[in-house]
């Protein structure tokens, strides 16, 4: 093994060696030592600074505009600063390799490399105030530290070629008409000169790296904060079905109450038929009582019919209105509860210290909140459901009572009929009257109750939904605060 590294590092040592042997550069015909390895680097680092626009093609399918000018922001700075960067790192490469004339090789890196600092002073400006006034600072700054790195490495660059130049051109004179020999370039030239630039190159080159790190990781944020978005919609539908599935429930239910109404009928239609049927019984002796009876008949069959369809009527309005509750819940969505999301959105693509970590601390909470509404809502159907259970059992209470006003009807009126000028009297016909009076109230009772009752449960459906929607905007609002605290203190907050 030992023998395996010590041959590896011959190896590599071989390659160093091999870098460092001079050839005709720098602006001269002559051998300068380290150029080599200053037009490799300058290669490398041309590389790196092309890689800044690698992957800037994300496609945003949200359709949320804040991302589109993040990016175009970010794609702008990264082509801005490709373009000027890749002349500064063919200018090295250039120069390195030039063999003259001198002026022309170092004024061509001059230029680009006051171009690109430029650029990094006031050329983006745009993109920094759009990226500022959009979001937080977070990018700028990094970006601005990197720069400030870059722009460090440049002008030191410039300062040892500057020197450089002046070096060679006095080996260049001493010379005359002759390329400098390596005698005269030791002389004029410091090795410790051409290191130094060669170490500034590669310095620079390990610079590049951070600019491109942050405008790719960027980038890839506003990416994830698209499928966030998209993500979100469909938590909002799922949550929109999950309200529906609960108001459905509710209309299945006052369905089965509507048709439930057919026990009303069960309960009482055998008790009537048994205590009407007087074909065995003369009432000709008695027509004020048979007048009576007639209401009853009416009443239990006629008036009951139609108490039971109002109430039918009553239980459908109720049904056809349960699905109008959640009417514009998406519209109220799309302009009231987004806040949370627009926020955890803008703390990611802000790129700053804690935007993943927050980003994947409340992202699954964000979601929650409409879950959470939509199991509110079922809680409101399911509250009426139970409430309308009640309703029946009252209205079953009710049928009852009918049932004890004619248990004994076909009994008595027998009796009466036996006894004709005793029973045939206004008093006993206002007895008859009073209960069939009842009866009418009865039914009028039901009604009323499930006609009083289905309208306010639409109400109280209604109100508890918009409660819901209340608890969801104090729940998000509360929210917003926590996702910016996160962006500030992180797991301190």
């Amino acid at each position: 093994m030992k023998a395996h590294v010590v041959t590896l590092a011959l190896v590599l040592c071989t390659i160093q060696i091999s870098w460092a042997i001079p050839r005709p550069d720098f602006g001269i015909n002559t051998g300068v030592y380290g150029s080599a390895d200053v037009s490799s680097t300058a290669k490398d680092s041309g590389t790196l600074i092309d890689k800044v626009n690698d992957n800037l093609d994300i496609k945003l399918e949200s359709g949320y505009p804040l991302l589109t000018t993040i990016k175009t922001q970010l794609v702008g700075i990264a082509n801005d600063f490709t373009t000027k960067g890749l002349l500064v790192s063919g200018a090295i490469d250039t120069l390195a390799v030039s063999t003259g004339p001198l002026n022309d090789a170092f004024g061509a890196l001059t230029t680009a490399s006051d171009n690109l600092i430029t650029l990094m002073n006031t050329g983006l400006a745009s993109y920094f105030t759009a990226l500022n006034t959009n979001l937080d600072n977070s990018i700028t700054t990094m970006l601005t530290d990197a720069f400030d790195d870059v722009k460090t490495q440049l002008t030191q660059l410039a300062g040892y070629l500057g020197t450089l130049k002046g070096q060679l051109q006095s080996a260049v004179t001493a010379a005359g008409s002759s390329p400098p020999t390596k005698v005269i370039l030791r002389k004029y030239v410091s090795t410790t000169l051409t290191a130094n630039v060669a170490k500034t190159v590669t310095a620079l080159k390990a610079n590049i790296p951070l600019v491109t790190y942050i405008v790719a990781d960027s980038l890839e944020n506003v990416k994830e904060a698209d499928n966030y978005i998209f993500a979100a919609g469909d938590v909002a539908t799922a949550a929109l079905d999950g309200v529906n599935k609960g108001l459905e429930a509710l209309e299945s239910e006052v369905q089965q109450y509507s048709d439930d109404t057919s026990q009303i009928t069960a309960v009482i239609k055998p008790v009537y038929q048994a205590n009407f049927d007087m074909t065995g019984v003369d009432l000709s002796g008695i027509p004020l009582i048979s007048s009576e009876i007639n209401e009853f008949k009416s009443t239990y069959t006629t008036d009951l019919d139609s108490t039971i369809s109002d109430i039918k009527t009553a239980y459908a309005t109720y049904k056809q209105a349960v699905p109008l509750v959640s009417d514009g819940l998406t519209a109220f969505y799309s302009s009231s509860a987004c806040n949370h999301m627009k926020q955890l959105v803008k703390v990611l693509i802000s790129n700053g210290k804690y935007a993943e970590y927050c980003y994947n601390k409340y992202s699954p909470r964000t979601f929650a909140l409409f879950d959470q509404q939509a199991r509110e809502v079922g809680r409101c159907a399911d509250l009426e459901i139970t409430r309308l259970l009640k309703l029946q059992q009252i209205l079953l209470s009710i049928a009852q009572m009918l049932l004890f006003n004619i248990e004994d009807m076909l009994a008595q009126v027998t009796s009466c009929a036996k006894i004709p000028q005793l029973c045939n009297q206004r008093d006993i016909e206002a007895a008859f009257h009073a209960v069939h009076t009842a009866a009418k109230s009865h039914q009028d009772s039901m009604k009323n109750y499930v006609t009083a009752e289905t309208v306010a449960g639409l109400k109280r459906v209604s109100a508890c939904f918009g409660t819901s929607k209340y608890l969801l905007l104090v729940a998000i609002n509360s929210q917003v605060t926590e996702i910016n605290n996160c962006a500030k203190d992180g797991p301190l907050a």
